[in-house]
């Protein structure tokens, strides 16, 4: 009697078309584009009180994510207007450098960002937002059911799964060890069970936080000014500053005596004294990694950061450490301006299982189960951005997968989305992922400036055909306005065509020109990048359409690579263990040759001849 009771209260189910798991970053993305494009969509997550939550560096943006959030903004998602509501200092990095590498880093309010993109989540329509522990999925008829730890049940036709550092995870600094999510949350140990049951595998990875320290015990005077923009650029193509006081961000140095310390303690450190083998983020490392991977360096900088403006805690940016509390004190009161500081909170390391990233197609679609989405974390990068990233995509596709339509797939040519996701699904991860400038082949066509063209054919897949179509109106008028400049005498003027190509103009010729063009000043900037690097992006234009002529070509699942004539072992070894979908993603794998992309196209073009 009891166990058929048991039954009929698994038998309720809550309905929905597509389910969020996890409520960081990549959860909030995913969860806001399923919902906007019209599916019932529920996001779950451990508590409502962290969702969006910063809990490491509290900056948006800087090289290569600063793109991402610009395209992630094109293509209708959140993490550009909430930045540009919430932040507290910005500037544009690398401003005297080329527009290819420029972009927007903002110091936001992490309190504020928090509050804001939970309002933004309680208010979408199609989304409901509930606290739960997610502990199993099971695939049904039509779809799948998810089970929570007080026994609710919801069933479902997509999910998104982005569960961020929680898998199994636990966070440890030197003799302290306890099994988090991060600091103050529980993590999820039966949802990674039960996704191993489904045939899933996973590894381990870690990542490192600094310590925070108390505003008021901080010589300010000692310290360096890291200056912000006075009229600082948005990320939201539709957000112009509004004038808002910001607060300034300082510098001090790590300098010999204090590396010394470290290098005297450093079998204190958690990573070392446990032996930890978990690798952890390459361009983010602890100050233990640090010093040892760059021995030479005579000092190390440090960014002293501000938390928000109704907060005196400060981040240490670049003093990530697993080191015992009292050690972490010293080192910090062995920097300049900091000898008097107070730690408020220790840095701590979180080590977590992610997603074998050959499991899951360029879609993010799980290779195993369809309507089934990974994103964030769990697939092997680090940053807000790149999760960011992946849960817009995710939840676009999760919704149009729900609904039986084709899902978007974006290239390495089309953005640093199409790379962010190309490079983790084809390459995989050894170390978490972090998106860097240099990562991108198309880096100059892919800048930050015009990132909303770049999207606007994605926007018009998923039914964003309005904001497409405002997109496209501005791009016409650019191009007008290049049109008309080349027909005037400006253009047959060599000497001011010099003068725009290496920043001479006076601020009065420069303030001349949107008027003469019929254009604003933000459209400007792309008119000017077009002619400075005119010759430049024509021959970077012809490499991507190159790359297209055989990069798209899709690889039969039924190929036999051992039956391919004139293949290496080297790419023999590589195309089986990563299974790749397309001739381009073929091309760039390690021990791939270009004579092997030519027998595998060779190869193709037979069978097909022969079926």
């Amino acid at each position: 009697m009891m166990e058929s009771k048991r039954e009929k209260k698994i038998e309720k189910y809550y309905k929905y078309d597509v389910i969020v798991i996890g409520g960081g970053h990549a959860g909030c993305e995913a969860a806001l584009a399923s919902s906007k494009s019209g599916p019932k969509t529920l996001m779950i997550t451990i508590n409502k009180d962290s969702v969006a939550l910063m809990p490491c560096n509290c900056a948006i943006g800087g090289p290569g994510r600063g793109q991402l959030v610009r395209e992630i903004d094109a293509l209708d998602g959140e993490i550009a207007k909430n930045s540009d509501k919430c932040f507290i200092n910005s500037r544009m990095l690398n401003s005297s450098r080329g527009p290819a590498l420029q972009t927007i880093r903002s110091i936001v309010d992490k309190r504020l960002y928090f509050l804001s993109m939970k309002e933004r989540l309680e208010n979408q329509d199609n989304l409901d937002l509930k606290q739960g522990l997610v502990t199993n999925i099971r695939q049904e008829k039509g779809g799948y059911s998810v089970s929570t730890s007080d026994e609710n049940c919801y069933k479902c036709k997509s999910i998104v799964i982005a569960t961020g550092t929680f898998l199994r995870g636990k966070i440890f600094w030197g003799k302290f060890e306890m099994p988090a999510g991060r600091q103050g949350e529980i993590n999820s140990i039966n949802l990674v069970q039960s996704l191993e049951k489904m045939g899933y595998r996973f590894g381990r990875l870690r990542t490192e936080t600094p310590p925070r320290i108390d505003k008021k015990t901080v010589n300010f005077s000692s310290l360096k000014v890291q200056p912000y923009d006075a009229h600082p650029s948005m990320f939201s193509f539709e957000n112009e500053y509004d004038g808002r006081e910001q607060i300034d961000t300082h510098i001090t140095y790590i300098e010999q005596g204090c590396i010394d310390f470290i290098k005297e303690n450093i079998k204190k450190s958690a990573t070392f004294e446990r032996n930890i083998k978990s690798s952890c983020p390459k361009y983010c490392p602890s100050i233990e990694d640090k010093i040892q991977r760059f021995s030479e360096k005579e000092r190390h900088i440090v960014f002293i950061q501000p938390e928000g403006k109704n907060t005196n805690e400060l981040y240490l940016h670049g003093l990530f450490t697993t080191f015992p509390e009292d050690i972490q004190q010293k080192v910090i009161n062995m920097l300049k301006g900091l000898e008097n500081a107070i730690m408020s909170r220790p840095g701590y390391g979180v080590e977590y299982d992610y997603l074998a990233p050959f499991q899951i197609n360029s879609d993010l679609e799980s290779k195993k189960h369809k309507n089934i989405f990974f994103a964030g974390q769990i697939n092997g990068s680090t940053g807000y951005e790149e999760a960011a990233a992946q849960g817009l995509v995710a939840g676009l596709n999760a919704a149009l997968g729900a609904r039986g339509r084709k899902k978007i797939i974006i290239g390495r040519s089309d953005g640093y989305i199409g790379v962010l996701i190309d490079d983790i699904v084809l390459k995989g991860v050894h170390e978490p992922y972090r998106m860097l400038t240099s990562r991108n082949e198309y880096r100059l066509s892919n800048r930050h400036d015009n990132a909303d063209i770049r999207m606007s054919g994605f926007l018009k897949n998923t039914g964003n055909h309005q904001k497409a179509k405002t997109i496209e109106k501005k791009y016409k008028d650019i191009d007008e306005a290049l049109f008309n400049f080349k027909k005037s005498s400006l253009y047959s003027d060599p000497a001011f065509l010099e003068d725009l190509k290496q920043d001479r103009l006076s601020k009065s010729s420069l303030d001349s020109l949107p008027e003469k063009l019929n254009i604003n000043r933000k459209m400007l900037e792309s008119v000017i990048i077009n002619l400075k690097y005119e010759n430049y992006l024509q021959r970077e234009k012809e490499r991507i359409n190159q790359l297209k002529d055989y990069g798209t070509v899709k690889i039969p699942d039924y190929i036999c690579y051992e039956n391919i004539k004139n293949l290496s072992k080297e790419a023999l070894v590589s195309l089986n263990e990563h299974n790749p979908e397309t001739v381009g993603q073929a091309s760039r794998l390690e021990g791939v040759r270009p004579l092997d992309v030519l027998s595998i196209i060779a190869h193709i073009k037979n069978v097909s001849r022969e079926t």
